[in-house]
């Protein structure tokens, strides 16, 4: 009971914020009592008429009845279309607070969770939102709907209810099995599903190394596999939903027999007339449906129960701290101060001291696993140091307020990311202002931007691509140099920006670099020392650790790994 009761709070934790159409709910309410009222005076109507006829056709019950199935008609409608309305209401408020909340969390977040997982708890686990809401109104409906339905088989035949009465429990048993053996099959098929789904995308993005290392075949069997996995899942669903039909026509089977075995006693001595009996018939039949549409829902409640804790999982993650002063740009060096950090067990920096002064160009040097990128994360603070601070003058950056300090702060790094849209909307993504068309033209020149998209079809306009497939690596590094620029950032972080070109590339980029760098201050990642030809500043690390830092001058006699660095640029 004590698991039920956190479930349940946490569960109600999930619409915390999120606007509920509680009218429209209780109108859906309303509107499938009132389709439950109707059918059932519908069947009693039918009785009466039955009855009627061997006098004469009772035509004010004949309108009455046809009023009355029109009104049944109309209101399952209602119904059905509020409450569709509503549910969907219900999943879009929780999906956009499942959204805000992702944009939250921190980066650390992520190391944990793969992006498909995410992306299914966005799309299909926030789409079953609504279960709880729509189980409750039919919970209420079917109780209604048995109260009146009841009283109105007693009416007809004590004896008949009080028979389906003894039969009653077998029903309960009978429509549990059926829904627990759906929810089993539901639950297999969903989980294929998510694995199926998870291969095809990494393989998709892959492709290209599945090619180069001739890995077509074994992957065409791999992907059978898990396609007849599916397929025997989906299989298993299909049962499962047809099950549901199977109890229907069982339950139905017992209370036909109940009605007409028993019934024709009760006609033969007076008890029950023929109206009467088949209005008890369609009654009953009525009700074991509506019974076992609610018992069916169990499965439905399990797997929303599964989908719910993974949203909650979420939105109870501790969020990326936003708060603090504004962040003031003055003639201040950035400090790192006995720095450390660690990816889980794995030691990445352990006391780590630098400076990197103010309007000069830095860079880090060092062998690959050094540390580099992630001290670039701790700058951009997508993550805090678990041992020592970043200190900007003397105040620590955890005191400054996150969006102003990351504001100050552009990257351009080697993986070129641009998102699907035009070159205009790429340039201008993060620039928060009104930017006019000149200088939207002065800033692509100043990067080397300008020719290369005038020569494409839309210009400013044309699409890059998923990806930024429509254009080269050169070209999608140019466009996000034109990015960081527009931003006009005081403090630049450089991410081997000109690794994985070709020469000519290199060339172009390193030109729109050399624009971008003049007046601010620059850190920089290299792993040759053309791109760090116009450093101001060195630090070299090795292993977690600032080995050297200091001039370039200083650097060349003092440290071997730099003077070997220089060297081996000939």
């Amino acid at each position: 009971m004590k698991k039920l009761s956190m479930r349940f709070r946490r569960y109600i934790g999930i619409f915390k914020g999120v606007h509920i159409p509680w009218i429209m709910l209780v109108l859906a309410l309303l509107a499938a009592i009132t389709e439950s009222q109707f059918l059932v005076t519908q069947a009693t109507l039918t009785a009466d008429i039955i009855d009627g006829t061997q006098q004469a056709i009772n035509q004010t019950k004949l309108i009455r009845f046809v009023l009355v199935t029109l009104g049944s008609a109309a209101a399952g409608l209602l119904s059905t279309l509020i409450s569709g309305w509503t549910y969907q209401k219900i999943n879009l408020g929780v999906r956009n607070k499942l959204w805000n909340k992702l944009m939250l969390l921190p980066t650390k977040y992520y190391d944990g969770e793969s992006g498909d997982a995410l992306v299914s708890r966005v799309t299909t686990d926030a789409s079953q939102s609504y279960v709880y809401f729509h189980v409750a109104i039919n919970l209420i409906t079917v109780i209604y709907a048995a109260v009146v339905s009841f009283v109105q088989m007693y009416r007809y035949s004590p004896v008949l209810s009080r028979y389906f009465l003894i039969l009653f429990p077998v029903f309960v048993l009978m429509a549990w099995l059926f829904g627990k053996l759906n929810f089993i099959a539901g639950q297999k098929g969903q989980t294929t599903m998510s694995k199926t789904l998870g291969y095809l995308v990494e393989m998709t993005r892959n492709l290209r190394l599945v090619k180069a290392a001739r890995m077509d075949y074994s992957e065409q069997q791999r992907g059978k596999s898990l396609f007849n996995k599916q397929f025997k899942a989906s299989i298993w669903a299909v049962f499962g939903g047809s099950s549901t039909i199977l109890l229907v026509q069982l339950l139905s089977c017992a209370a036909t027999a109940i009605t007409f075995i028993a019934g024709r006693s009760l006609v033969n001595i007076g008890d029950v007339t023929i109206g009467k009996l088949l209005g008890f018939y369609t009654i009953s039949n009525m009700l074991i449906v509506r019974f076992t549409q609610l018992l069916m829902f169990y499965g439905m409640l399990k797997q929303g129960n599964g989908q719910m804790e993974k949203i909650s999982e979420i939105l109870d993650a501790p969020e990326e701290k936003q708060d603090g002063i504004e962040f003031d740009v003055s003639d201040r060096d950035i400090l790192a101060e006995h720095v450390g950090f660690s990816y889980g067990e794995r030691n990445v920096l352990q006391d780590v001291n630098f400076t990197i002064p103010k309007g000069k160009i830095t860079a880090i040097i060092g062998s690959n696993g050094a540390g580099k990128s992630t001290m670039f994360k701790l700058l951009e603070r997508m993550y805090d140091p678990e041992e020592g601070s970043i200190r900007f003058g003397e105040t620590d950056v955890k005191t400054f307020n996150m969006r102003s300090w990351r504001e100050s702060f552009a990257i351009v790094s080697q993986d070129k990311p641009l998102l699907s849209g035009t070159v205009r909307e790429n340039i201008l993504y993060g620039t928060k202002r009104n930017v006019s068309e000149e200088e939207l033209i002065h800033v692509a020149k100043q990067a080397n931007v300008y020719d290369f998209v005038m020569e494409t079809p839309g210009g400013f306009d044309a699409q890059v691509g998923m990806f930024g497939g429509n254009f080269s690596g050169g070209q999608r590094q140019c466009i996000a140099i034109a990015r960081a620029m527009m931003r006009n950032p005081d403090y630049l972080l450089l991410d081997e920006a000109t690794s994985n070109l070709d020469a000519r590339s290199e060339q172009v980029v390193s030109q729109a670099l050399t624009n971008l760098m003049r007046g601010r201050t620059t850190v920089m990642i290299a792993h040759n020392y053309s791109a760090t030809k116009e450093a101001d500043h060195i630090i070299v690390m090795k292993d977690g650790r600032v080995e050297a830092e200091g001039s370039p001058e200083e650097l060349i006699k003092s440290n071997d790994y730099y003077r070997a660095f220089v060297e081996k640029a000939g």
